[in-house]
């Protein structure tokens, strides 16, 4: 049921049969990498340590190489499905990265109970895809849900949220948090779902953030194993929102309209040459 992989000087627990995050990381030794990075170039631009939240954890393909290359900040991690929930929290123990804290958990706009897809990890699926808002036939089970503003710190100065259509959602429950104008948000954002996109940038933006586009591949220009590459370039679009005052580090696109075209060639993202990616 499970496998073993190593990816950024560490040692992966995950489901064999993972269709995504688990398969990149054993073909190509590396999952969404200029992500880590991008976050943990914002750590380091403040002037003392705090708290990142991942939200929507996985496995913990992103939070944990930064637990790794931030030892001194607190990571806090929430992962909704049961199965890998406990794939996470074996990683970080696995690492020794006692700045992680994992949480069996979903994150929305009620604290309570809610339900979560019951997937068993035998399942030949991407469990990266799960989302609170799969269809009703879905088999689901009981799921502590919390709000951001009841569990994040007051020192929290960046949040990743991948939740799959449910980000609405989680900043309905960050109200306080946004107000603070302190945070750095990263949040995954579907093309395919250009409204909801929208109107999760809306609330960003009528809470006086800036929003800047970042495009995310699966693997870089060249993997970090053998050379090897994806056929194709796959990858998730993502947006930054940066409050008054933080510099965008990376010089990522700025989108002023909401309704501007996103740009989809990778000559738009400089950022992609540090990563094998040609122009």
């Amino acid at each position: 049921m499970f496998d073993i992989t190593r990816a950024y000087g560490l040692t992966f627990l995950f489901p064999a049969a993972d269709s995504a995050v688990g398969a990149c990381l054993r073909e190509y030794g590396e999952f969404a990498r200029c992500e880590a990075d991008l976050i943990g170039a914002y750590l380091t631009e403040f002037a003392v340590p705090g708290t990142f939240i991942d939200v929507g954890a996985n496995l913990g393909a992103i939070c944990l190489p930064v637990a790794k290359a931030r030892p001194e900040w607190r990571i806090m991690a929430f992962e909704a499905h049961r199965g890998m929930a406990g794939v996470l929290a074996a990683n970080a123990l696995n690492n020794d990265l006692l700045n992680v804290e994992y949480n069996h958990a979903a994150v929305g706009g009620e604290a309570g109970i809610a339900r979560f897809p019951a997937i068993s990890l035998a399942e030949n699926v991407n469990f990266g895809g799960m989302s609170m808002t799969l269809e009703s036939r879905t088999a689901t089970e009981p799921v502590r849900m919390c709000r951001l503003d009841d569990v994040a710190p007051t020192d929290t100065r960046f949040i990743k949220v991948d939740v799959e259509g449910f980000e609405p959602e989680v900043l309905r429950g960050a109200s306080a948090l946004l107000a603070r104008q302190e945070v750095v948000w990263l949040l995954e954002a579907k093309r395919q779902d250009m409204a909801l996109a929208q109107s999760v940038m809306q609330v960003l933006k009528d809470a006086r953030y800036r929003i800047f586009l970042f495009f995310a591949p699966f693997v870089g220009g060249v993997s970090s194993k053998s050379g090897s590459r994806l056929a194709e370039l796959k990858g998730d679009f993502n947006f930054l929102a940066l409050p008054p005052g933080v510099p965008n580090i990376w010089n990522l696109p700025e989108l002023d309209a909401l309704d501007t075209p996103w740009p989809t060639n990778i000559e738009a993202y400089a950022y992609l040459a540090a990563y094998g990616f040609k122009f």
